[in-house]
């Protein structure tokens, strides 16, 4: 087998696995996490026409089986699908499921004790090894080229590609099985619609149906996992987050920066806010002939806003535009406008240079929104971005101040002032 097909196909033939993974005793002692595109056409909410596929970053209890959490968007993996996976698994989903009224259960959240993922860049990049340290969570990358090492994760993922096939707009999984389909043509679903169904077929199918690998359906699995049988203590109910947006923020990507007497800039881009002003041009407390760096985290769907860290209060502040008649943009709309600077020959790149070309695009994207498919991607893309959770800015206040009284504007009725007269 080594000299005809190679190592590794004798090595997945011939070498042992175990049957169980080691440390999943209870629910959420182990997560897996994976990405793949996944095999459907899905199309945009005002002309319904098609606008490519998307990516899934998905979660799963080694455990019970049961999914933990997922992510779906039209953007590559990275380390927001990455972050925005583990938020979601960590977090309770019943606001989720009430808001789109999904009639079921899924009672799965609390901090996973380990994750176990592939070697895949967003998942060894800094943001996520700084949050597992932070909340305790310990990392595990499967060995190169060991796809058995993540193998729950692996056939979770082909289990749902086949449930996939059955929907309007599939590309199934190669152009032979596709056949003569049109998948474009066939396309209906918008990826909120995708969502939607996506977690009904999770909480009413998959976790309800037998499941061969531990012989009970998983939700089964999970309760007794979690309270327990005659034969087995169970671990009880895990303990909800009670800062939501704190651990949304603790996973988004961030940058460091120094704070000048002007602000942050970041790509180019000035923030400012009081908030920074006791911070410029500080030093670095271990050399102080250096300034001292701070984190800001960033949505890269709406750069609008950043997260100030005041390593002194351990709490978030928004920072927003220095100039604030800019529009909101995502990072793939700042990295667009300033490829679009540089081919119209321009050397210097500046913020008025880039939100000038950024206007542009607009323009040209408003004329032609209904005649291509990127263009429609892109304005899916806002769209998305725009509905998504996002951290509170009044969280970020200082909760020892008292919240200012409401303000009642009476209902003025026609001719009041003119009673009052009378």
């Amino acid at each position: 087998m080594v000299k005809r097909k190679g190592w590794k196909a004798a090595d997945q033939t011939y070498s042992p696995v175990e049957g169980k993974f080691p440390g999943a005793d209870w629910p959420f002692a182990v997560l897996q996490i994976d990405h793949t595109p996944l095999d459907i056409i899905l199309v945009d909410d005002v002309y319904r026409r098609p606008v490519g596929k998307p990516w899934i970053t998905l979660a799963i209890d080694v455990f019970s089986r049961m999914v933990a959490g997922f992510y779906v968007s039209f953007d590559p993996p990275g380390a927001l699908s990455a972050g925005q996976c583990l938020a979601n698994a960590i977090l309770p989903k019943d606001v989720w499921l009430s808001k789109h009224d999904i009639k079921g259960d899924w009672p799965c959240w609390g901090m996973p004790g380990k994750l176990h993922m592939d070697n895949a860049h967003e998942f060894r990049g800094n943001m996520l090894q700084r949050a597992c340290l932070e909340y305790g969570i310990d990392i595990e990358w499967r060995p190169v080229a060991r796809p058995h090492f993540g193998g729950h994760i692996e056939r979770l993922l082909g289990s749902f590609a086949q449930e996939i096939h059955t929907l309007p707009g599939t590309t199934f999984s190669n152009p032979r099985e596709r056949g003569d389909y049109d998948s474009e043509a066939k396309a209906v679903l918008t990826l909120t619609e995708f969502e939607e169904w996506f977690v009904i077929f999770i909480v009413n199918v998959y976790h309800q149906r037998l499941h061969s690998g531990i012989n009970m359906p998983p939700l089964e699995k999970y309760r007794q996992g979690v309270f327990g049988t005659k034969d087995m203590p169970g671990r009880g109910l895990p303990t909800r987050v009670m800062d939501e947006d704190r651990l949304r923020l603790d996973l988004m990507p961030f940058e460091e920066r120094t704070i000048q007497d002007y602000g942050v800039v970041i790509d180019e881009i000035h923030y400012y806010h009081d908030v920074l002003r006791r911070w410029i041009n500080a030093p670095d407390p271990a050399a102080s002939k250096y300034k001292r760096k701070f984190m800001f985290r960033r949505d890269p769907r709406d750069i609008s806003t950043i997260w100030f860290y005041d390593p002194e209060v351990n709490v978030y502040y928004p920072v927003p535009y220095r100039n604030t008649s800019h529009p909101p943009i995502s990072i793939w709309e700042l990295r667009e406008a300033k490829r679009q600077v540089k081919a119209d020959g321009c050397r210097h790149v500046d913020e008025r240079t880039i939100f000038d070309a950024y206007g542009r695009m607009r323009e040209i994207e408003q004329s032609a929104q209904a005649k291509t498919v990127a263009v429609r991607r892109t304005a899916q893309r806002r769209k998305f971005g725009q509905e998504v959770i996002r951290p509170s800015i009044t969280q970020a206040l200082d909760k020892s101040e008292p919240a200012p009284a409401p303000i009642t504007i009476p209902v003025i009725q026609p001719f009041d002032e003119m009673d009052d007269l009378t």
